[in-house]
């Protein structure tokens, strides 16, 4: 059923899978041509499209603090990406795209440690996306970047942007979030780019946004904020249009009483529906509406990071990533592009599938 609806909601047609030899293949209609709804799936998809666009009930409960979702549509939460130029009409599983190489992502071996934590809208956990060894190297590969700041940048060396802000037109906005971020070169993080590739099923990472890492130190937070772009961005036809996934990588550990989960606020019945960081595990959600032309908000996607322990004998870190509608320009570093990284992922792709 998770593979039916990533396929048949958010077109991930090719999820988990990286090429010939897949280890699923759509079932349902022998012609491959997907799973066939019934009429009464059909009245639960259109009813489920009626309330996304609606504003969103949960479980028959409407969302509260309205005032938060006021300030949400008036302008994106998420972190500010300037206008770009792309030409591109590129869909997910499609042929790749002028702005890099395809990559053969068969030697890496598919996830098989899931966690369907919410179905619609669907939030998935995968426990084994990155290693123990992996998860280290990001923390200390931003941590070298931070304390090199005032040195001659390396060839590679993640742009440090400080104390992250959200897009905002007043000090409430601006003091959302309190963490850090580092934008990194795709060359420089090839066990990221390839992963997220191989599990979204994509043929390159044209579409991938900058990769972040992101450290939130005791007490540090980000407040309740939706990833999807604002419309006036998102339907630029300049643009790489909406964001279509989120893709977060725990790099820490975090017991539930030491603060940190990422809470979605209105997916959880009685409660937030509260995501535990877990050391290497990745969890992914859809800020867009799959499926609806324009790709709109997913207002059921509100989310928040909640703040970390004084007393929590770890830091919160996370790697993460936005896929686009279409092939995304980079803005930094300066001279990070998604083509650079091909020569870096195809030596991991090897190494990794060759242990």
């Amino acid at each position: 059923e998770m593979y039916d609806r990533l396929e048949d909601i958010y077109g991930l047609g090719r999820f988990n899978f990286g090429g010939e030899g897949a280890i699923y293949m759509s079932q349902g209609t022998e012609d491959g041509g997907g799973v066939t709804s019934g009429s009464q799936e059909d009245e639960e998809d259109a009813s489920l499209f009626d309330d996304i666009l609606s504003g969103g009930t949960t479980n028959g409960k409407t969302s509260s603090s309205d005032s938060v979702l006021d300030d949400l549509f008036s302008a994106s939460s998420a972190s500010e990406v300037p206008a770009v130029s792309d030409d591109s009409q590129s869909r997910v599983g499609g042929a790749a795209s002028s702005h890099d190489c395809s990559i053969d992502l068969n030697e890496l071996p598919p996830f098989e440690q899931f966690r369907v934590l919410h179905v619609d809208p669907m939030v998935i956990a995968v426990d084994d996306f990155f290693t123990s060894e992996e998860c280290d190297k990001y923390v200390q590969m931003s941590i070298d970047a931070e304390n090199n700041q005032d040195q001659e940048a390396g060839a590679l060396q993640p742009l440090l942007l400080g104390q992250s802000q959200t897009v905002g037109k007043d000090s409430r906005s601006k003091a959302q979030r309190t963490s850090t971020t580092w934008f990194h070169h795709y060359a420089g993080v090839p066990e990221l780019m390839a992963r997220a590739a191989r599990l979204l099923g994509l043929p390159g990472i044209s579409r991938f946004e900058e990769p972040q890492t992101v450290r939130y130190r005791r007490s540090e937070k980000f407040t309740w904020h939706l990833d999807a772009l604002s419309p006036d961005v998102a339907n630029d036809s300049s643009s790489a249009g909406q964001r279509v996934s989120t893709l977060l990588v725990y790099l820490t550990d975090l017991k539930s009483e030491e603060g940190g989960a990422t809470m979605f606020r209105d997916l959880g019945g009685d409660g937030p529906l509260k995501v535990r960081p877990k050391k290497g595990s990745a969890l992914l959600f859809f800020p867009s509406a799959g499926g609806i032309p324009d790709c709109p908000f997913d207002i059921r996607t509100l989310h928040c990071g909640e703040a970390v322990s004084e007393d929590a004998p770890n830091e919160k870190w996370i790697a993460q990533l936005w896929l686009r509608q279409r092939d995304y320009t980079p803005t930094a570093p300066a001279g990070s592009e998604h083509r650079k990284a091909t020569v870096a992922i195809q030596e991991y792709c090897k190494s990794a599938g060759s242990e």
